[in-house]
C-alpha cells in the first residue's frame, strides 16, 4: 500500500515536471521562448486550464488520470516516464 507521504512525493514530482516542461519546451506548439501557456496546453489536451494550473500547483493535490499525463507528454514531446522522475532543474 502506498503511504500518504509517498503519494505527496509523486504529486510534487509530477507538478514540478509538468510546469518545467511546459515552460521549457521545443515542441511545435511552443512559442519563440520555448513556452506553452496553461491555456494552450489545456486546449490541446482537451482539459480545463484550471486542471493544468492545479496539476502544476505544489499546494493542490489535483487528481488526474494517466491518460492526462500521456496527452501532456505527447503535446510537450517529452517521454512519458520523465514526468515520474525526480529532476534537479536548477543546474
Amino acid at each position: 500500500m502506498i503511504t500518504n507521504e509517498e503519494l505527496d512525493k509523486i504529486f510534487l514530482m509530477i507538478s514540478r515536471n509538468v510546469k518545467y516542461y511546459r515552460l521549457n519546451n521545443n515542441s511545435k506548439y511552443a512559442d519563440k521562448f520555448g513556452r506553452i501557456t496553461q491555456e494552450k496546453l489545456a486546449e490541446l489536451c482537451n482539459v480545463s486550464r484550471s486542471l493544468i494550473a492545479n496539476m502544476e500547483s505544489e499546494k493542490v493535490k489535483q487528481t488526474f488520470s494517466i491518460t492526462i499525463i500521456a496527452a501532456i507528454s505527447k503535446i510537450l514531446d517529452v517521454p512519458f516516464e520523465e514526468f515520474f522522475k525526480e529532476h534537479d532543474f536548477t543546474k
